[in-house]
């Protein structure tokens, strides 16, 4: 159970203004439910929101629905120390049916200092069943003075009981000209590099930021070279290409910022750009338009040797692949398969444009 995370206010969260202002608007009429759903890709601010909502619903003395920043539940919020704040996050790939009974265990108790507790569960797709099914208890039978926040994805991987007892909270992928623009404020980035990571990150200032700490560029050029060396290969050297991402990815995440999943996704990412690029020259796009303008030469020639429809099939298979991951399905051998999915069209490709 951890309590302490970084905190931001709604006022400097960036791209959710809808949700932030359907929250604030529960507040005014103090409507609050006992569970919401935020729902959204990773790295978009539900976790964030999660934090600043616990702020203004404690605050003793709110301003236009944010916290005062100067009462005792606003201070221990800011410096991490809120005791009515409840955090569950996975342990390794799951939530697990202690931590669940853990956070009920403390609903039996008053909350210590603000009118509310707050309990975020994040990623809670990633419960067990049994976790899953002591959590629905909880819902069913809501502690007085509890709020319960759930963070996902996708709301289908989680039981339709669990859905139904919560109030969903859609959020956005962030735009573009906010992301470069809060990556040129926070890192100091020059204007091409913001703009990549901006691409690259698909809507996620989290996403955006994580490939930045990760040393993004080099990693990128990396990958570029194996998917494009992919069609050369035999079966077995795909095979070793994959377990050595695999390995390297959560070798890096145990090291470095962020989990090593979000490594596996930068790499798939970077390959599902690579194939939107493709299809955008096979198309006759703009060259504006690409993702990776710097390798403009070499996917003019690469294109030649594919057809639209494999194209369209490999983004296909890298955007299920990354849903996959997020699941916590089998990361090994997802990246085997999926590596000998995508040789199989670039070796099809080839073949039928030397017959």
């Amino acid at each position: 159970m951890n309590n302490k995370a970084p905190f931001t206010p709604f006022s400097q969260i960036i791209g959710q203004e809808r949700a932030i202002r359907y929250l604030k608007q529960a507040m005014a009429m103090d409507r609050i439910p006992h569970a919401y759903l935020f729902v959204g890709i990773p790295g978009i601010g539900k976790r964030t929101t999660a934090i600043a909502l616990a702020q203004t619903i404690n605050c003793t003395a709110p301003v236009d629905g944010e916290g005062c920043g100067g009462c005792l539940s606003c201070r221990q919020l800011m410096s991490g120390n809120f005791p009515d704040l409840e955090q569950v996050t996975p342990q390794g790939t799951v939530i697990k049916i202690e931590q669940i009974r853990e956070l009920n265990r403390r609903f039996g108790y008053k909350p210590v200092s603000g009118r509310y507790r707050i309990s975020i569960v994040t990623r809670a797709e990633m419960m067990t069943e049994e976790a899953a099914n002591a959590f629905l208890k909880t819902l069913e039978e809501p502690p007085e003075r509890n709020i319960l926040i759930l963070t996902v994805m996708e709301p289908l991987d989680l039981l339709p009981t669990i859905l139904s007892r919560c109030q969903k909270v859609p959020f956005q992928p962030i735009t573009a000209d906010l992301i470069a623009h809060r990556l040129r404020e926070l890192l100091g980035l020059e204007e091409d590099m913001a703009l990549l990571l901006t691409k690259m990150s698909e809507g996620s200032l989290g996403r955006a930021i994580h490939m930045h700490a990760g040393g993004f560029l080099e990693n990128r050029n990396t990958h570029l070279q194996r998917i494009t060396d992919l069609s050369g290969l035999p079966p077995e050297g795909v095979l070793k290409m994959a377990t050595e991402i695999t390995r390297a990815e959560k070798k890096r995440g145990s090291e470095g910022p962020g989990k090593w999943e979000g490594g596996l996704l930068e790499v798939l990412g970077i390959w599902r750009t690579w194939y939107r690029d493709l299809m955008l020259v096979k198309a006759g796009g703009s060259e504006d338009l690409l993702f990776n303008m710097d390798f403009s030469h070499k996917l003019k020639n690469i294109a030649k040797s594919y057809n639209m429809n494999d194209l369209l099939e490999s983004i296909l298979l890298l955007d299920g692949a990354q849903r996959d991951i997020l699941r916590s399905r089998n990361v090994d051998l997802l990246m085997e398969n999926t590596l000998l999915a995508l040789k199989k069209r670039a070796h099809q490709d080839q073949g039928e444009k030397k017959g």
